[in-house]
């Protein structure tokens, strides 16, 4: 997907710091950095992901960084364990308002498929933020991919001006799909496309593959697995982040932890089937999720996420709600 974007440093202008919050806008006018100058300082992460070797990408000095939601210095973690890793396998999205650009892919780790996500923020030709969740199949019950589903499409696909929403939309509509999710009972808050899909850890969530710990495997479609109530096992979503909001494209990139205390080993459906927990105890996932909304519904969804201990907080929450 990103095969075609050249990586010119070079041409990235120097971006005045400016304090804001996630997702909302600069005060900085457009331009400083505009999309292919935010792609191009992604590709050249992943790239020096690959060759684990910070030095090929320009971090700031002070740059921050953390692996599911661990403040360590660049360079520990996925950084040291990596074996492979393509920039160009990415889905990638970008805000020139906030700086920030993501990317969803997969990585191999000692041979082994990890599926990635990567938040960078860029800030007078450096990169000052980067963000990262890696899922890694450990034994526990998580979804996973083989690493060969392909992107949708929509994601790289400009909007046109009637298919498109102000930004406090964009981020509203993204809300309301993780209100829905939370303490998910049946009550949809989310407007949804027909043909809605969703990509998490590199398998389809919403199409029946085979898998058994897939929803898709209970029902297909966003709108219809929520009208049954299959994720009522999230006891909340909490520590919301919204730092990339495309209005050109009509993306969305969110964080946040999706809490499942267990304290029911059961659960019945709306349709009166009855569900099991599949882990016993008290965990938390840690999520990066992007949403591609268009006239206001959601068409596509991709995610990567993976457990870390309950009721973890995020460093890039502080100041945040």
């Amino acid at each position: 997907m990103l095969r075609n974007v050249v990586v010119a440093l070079g041409l990235a202008l120097a971006v005045p710091a400016g304090a804001q919050s996630y997702g909302e806008r600069t005060a900085l006018p457009r331009g400083d950095c505009d999309r292919q100058c935010l792609e191009s300082f992604m590709v050249a992460y992943v790239s020096a992901l690959r060759a684990k070797d910070p030095s090929r990408a320009p971090f700031a000095e002070h740059v921050r960084f953390t692996e599911n939601s661990v403040e360590m210095p660049i360079g520990e973690g996925l950084w040291a364990t990596v074996s492979s890793v393509d920039p160009a396998d990415g889905m990638i999205a970008s805000d020139t308002e906030t700086g920030n650009t993501a990317w969803f892919g997969h990585a191999e780790e000692h041979g082994r498929l990890v599926f990635l996500a990567i938040r960078i923020k860029v800030d007078r030709e450096k990169i000052t933020e980067a963000e990262t969740v890696v899922a890694r199949r450990t034994g526990m019950p998580l979804i996973f991919g083989t690493g060969k589903e392909p992107h949708h499409p929509a994601w790289t696909q400009a909007l046109t001006p009637e298919q498109q929403r102000p930004r406090p939309r964009l981020r509203a509509v993204a809300d309301s799909y993780f209100n829905t999710v939370e303490y998910n009972d049946g009550q949809v808050f989310a407007h949804f496309k027909p043909d809605c899909s969703r990509l998490e850890n590199g398998i389809s969530t919403t199409t029946a593959t085979g898998n058994t710990a897939s929803s898709a495997s209970v029902a297909e479609g966003c709108e219809a697995q929520f009208k049954l109530g299959i994720y009522r096992i999230n006891k909340q979503l909490r520590e919301r982040r919204y730092p990339i909001i495309d209005v050109e494209r009509g993306v969305v990139v969110g964080m946040n932890f999706f809490d499942h205390a267990n304290t029911f080993d059961e659960y019945e459906l709306t349709d009166g089937r009855t569900m099991k927990t599949l882990l016993k105890w008290p965990n938390s996932l840690t999520i990066m999720e992007a949403f591609k909304i268009v006239d206001g519904e959601i068409l596509t969804i991709e995610a990567v996420f993976d457990y870390v201990p309950y009721g973890m907080h995020s460093p890039w929450a502080e100041g945040e709600e």
